[in-house]
């Protein structure tokens, strides 16, 4: 791989020949099986390359990590089912990027927002109960309004097996710089990893909080595989909420990798987020 190609997937994503779902006519069948993040970005990606904008979107083989046992996952339960009219309609999306690369590791102020946001407001709009959800959780759990707040998201766990992630310091002293120049905001420290959470919350401040409503670990293991979930379908649910609402703060820093790619997806620009690599 050349200095040039690296440096192209760094900044626009990284180019994939593969087939992550099967189109059938109206309908598109996702066949990737991973974190919930991941899936939709592969989803996202396949239905940028459909001919035809699908209307029905099949996720049986998919989001097993996220269904609770008896049970089978349910798109319209976190999502609004697509609108009919686009049944049938050509796709113009198959042209742009977004239908040849993934860009959840590059670098997100050049993703083709054009595209995607048209693409989220076809395929991702979140559904009645998620948004009720969101509602809830930013009138009970959220100490000031989004617009007063700073977002610090980072992954812990075992993410840096799939890219090299920033220092703790690094988050800590670009909080502290947009803290100093923004008197008013607090800082919504967002981890999956308790290590990391209860270290950022020492080294920030007073004007940093965290919330109870997603799950903590001390270990490497990943949440969504973990056996102690007590109901994968309210995990899901507050794992979507909390990430749109994150989405909609003030400021937004957020590292590399596919829930601070939907940050910026559900946000539609890059205004104010802060991506460190």
């Amino acid at each position: 791989m050349t200095i040039l190609t690296r440096v192209v997937n760094r900044m626009l994503g990284y180019h994939s020949s593969r087939d992550f779902a099967r189109h059938r006519g109206s309908e598109v069948l996702l066949l990737h099986d991973s974190g919930f993040f991941s899936n939709c970005s592969v989803l996202l990606m396949s239905l940028a390359r459909a001919q035809q904008h699908p209307a029905k979107i099949d996720v049986s083989r998919s989001f097993t990590h996220f269904t609770d046992e008896g049970k089978a996952f349910r798109w319209e339960d976190f999502f609004s089912p697509p609108n009919p009219l686009t049944d049938g309609q050509q796709s113009d999306w198959q042209k742009s990027r977004v239908a040849k690369r993934l860009p959840h590791h590059s670098t997100y102020r050049w993703l083709d927002f054009r595209t995607t946001n048209q693409i989220l407001q076809t395929y991702f709009q979140l559904s009645d109960a998620v948004h009720a959800r969101a509602e809830e959780i930013k009138e009970t759990h959220l100490p000031v309004p989004l617009d007063e707040i700073a977002v610090v998201c980072l992954r812990g766990t075992d993410k840096s097996t799939e890219v090299r992630q920033s220092s703790v310091d690094r988050y800590v002293s670009r909080a502290q710089r947009i803290m100093k120049k923004q008197k008013n905001l607090r800082v919504w420290v967002q981890t999956d990893q308790v290590q990391i959470r209860d270290l950022l919350l020492s080294r920030i401040g007073p004007r940093a909080f965290a919330l109870d409503v997603l799950p903590v670990t001390a270990n490497s293991s990943v949440i969504h595989k973990s056996e102690n979930l007590h109901s994968r379908f309210d995990f899901t649910t507050n794992l979507l909420a909390t990430t749109w609402l994150m989405s909609q703060a003030h400021t937004v820093i957020t590292y590399t990798g596919n829930v601070g790619y939907w940050i910026a997806l559900l946000r539609g620009h890059t205004g104010r987020l802060h991506q460190l690599r």
